[in-house]
């Protein structure tokens, strides 16, 4: 990825997490609402693979524990697992379209909500694995319907590789940058 790449990844999680926080946490349906940061950790899985949507998932994860009275880092840890997970078990040819992405991360980010609750759970935190846990999965997954799409455009713009770069000015994706 280039700094522009960088720049533009950061630029799309802060923006989602200001959308989170001033739009999607107001909109409460049966004591739940989405989770616009799940999604991004699973949508950036599927278009960037898995070592894309584990970084952007440990993004997205720190800036949504900034609202949540839960330990931080837990949602890192969550959305680390569910982006690197989402980016193994997506099937290229299964998610080329962007409606069988949309889906794809709808169903990723359900999972994400109850991985999170059996992790809270694990680290002892009380009442997370209740039988609200499935509720609020279903009210993920029904934001997810709108809120995946959105996502998904603004990774694919993050993940995009700038006009007349080419591969020229590219950071390692790993290891040593003196290699």
């Amino acid at each position: 990825m280039t700094a522009s790449n960088w720049a533009r990844l950061c630029l799309v999680c802060v923006t989602a997490f200001v959308v989170q926080v001033a739009l999607v946490d107001q909109v409460v349906v049966a004591g739940y609402h989405a989770d616009v940061m799940v999604l991004l950790a699973a949508g950036a899985g599927l278009i960037g693979g898995p070592q894309r949507g584990a970084v952007t998932g440990f993004v997205a994860g720190l800036l949504a524990d900034l609202a949540l009275p839960t330990p931080y880092g837990l949602s890192a840890l969550t959305f680390v697992l569910v982006g690197f997970g989402a980016g193994l078990l997506a099937a290229p040819r299964a998610t080329e379209t962007l409606f069988a992405r949309g889906l794809t991360c709808l169903v990723a980010g359900a999972a994400g909500t109850l991985l999170y609750a059996f992790l809270a759970a694990l680290i002892g935190q009380g009442g997370m694995l209740t039988s609200s846990t499935l509720e609020a999965a279903v009210a993920v997954a029904a934001g997810g319907l709108l809120l995946s799409w959105p996502s998904l455009l603004g990774l694919s713009w993050a993940f995009s590789t700038p006009r007349g770069l080419g591969d020229r000015h590219v950071m390692p994706s790993g290891g040593s940058a003196t290699l």
